[in-house]
């Protein structure tokens, strides 16, 4: 890959070396809420991907923590089946 064109996005870093091309990543923090970290990824065989990292405070109850972490997995999917069809209507 280290022959390959940076992306313009590309952080020209050591991954270029591993077979992909990474952005800097994007960190959000939300006080209260949590931390969001955004990467951007494009493999040697062109395709790309988001790298999303989501850190939320759990409550101390495990009964509520344990709630809190299915809600956010059940989110979790409906966003990929959102980006899944996204993507095929834009092919």
């Amino acid at each position: 890959m280290n022959r390959v064109q940076h992306t313009a996005w590309c952080a020209k870093d050591h991954s270029c070396g591993m077979q992909e091309h990474r952005s800097d990543p994007y960190r959000a923090v939300h006080p209260g809420l949590g931390t969001l970290v955004v990467t951007r990824v494009q493999h040697a065989d062109g395709r790309q991907f988001a790298e999303i990292r989501l850190s939320v405070p759990l409550v101390s109850t495990d009964r509520v923590a344990r709630r809190q972490l299915q809600t956010a997995l059940t989110e979790l999917h409906h966003l990929l089946r959102y980006f899944r069809h996204i993507g095929r209507s834009a092919a």
